[in-house]
């Protein structure tokens, strides 16, 4: 998986990439990217194999109900966590 933790130890914040282009689902990003353990707790403030760029985005970027935890309830389960680019431009 592809998954970029954003704050300190024991706070539940994360972006999990589970698509790219040409590529969906959290296994086969990291299969196409060559990802392994060896990565696990990689630090992208220092790493030299590692690295987010910036670009520019020519679509929009919409936000909608995150998919598949209906245990979590109505309130969770509707917050608009999911972000997915437009399908065109």
């Amino acid at each position: 998986m592809l998954n970029f933790v954003t704050a300190e130890e024991n706070q539940p914040e994360a972006v999990l990439i589970r698509g790219i282009e040409n590529c969906v689902g959290p296994g086969r990003i990291g299969t196409l990217l060559q990802l392994d353990r060896t990565f696990y707790g990689e630090n992208l403030s220092t790493s030299p194999r590692l690295w987010v760029e910036d670009s520019k985005i020519n679509r929009k970027i919409l936000s909608t109900p995150r998919i598949g935890i209906d245990y979590a309830g109505e309130i969770w389960k509707n917050k608009k966590w999911r972000f997915v680019l437009s399908a065109g431009e």
